[in-house]
């Protein structure tokens, strides 16, 4: 299982659906949360964000994304074979 990690939004998810595998997640953090505002947002694995970030920017998710806490997040992380950051 991979954990990949969006720090930044991105305008096109093409190239992030392309190596996503059954099993993985996708981490929204910092800037990446941007992404929530997007309602037809559709990737082939579970989306993730942190709550905090989430939280601080004042943002409410317009598409199926589970908000998780720092704890979540580094119970991830330690649980995936492989931790990918893509900023």
């Amino acid at each position: 299982m991979k954990l990949i990690t969006l720090t930044k939004p991105l305008l096109d998810t093409t190239a992030l659906s392309a190596i996503c595998a059954p099993g993985d997640s996708i981490l929204l953090r910092q800037d990446a949360v941007y992404l929530c505002l997007q309602p037809g947002l559709t990737l082939p694995v579970p989306v993730l964000a942190l709550a905090s970030d989430v939280q601080w920017r004042n943002i409410v998710p317009q598409t199926k994304v589970e908000l998780i806490d720092d704890a979540r997040w580094v119970e991830l992380s330690a649980s995936a074979n492989q931790n990918l950051l893509w900023n």
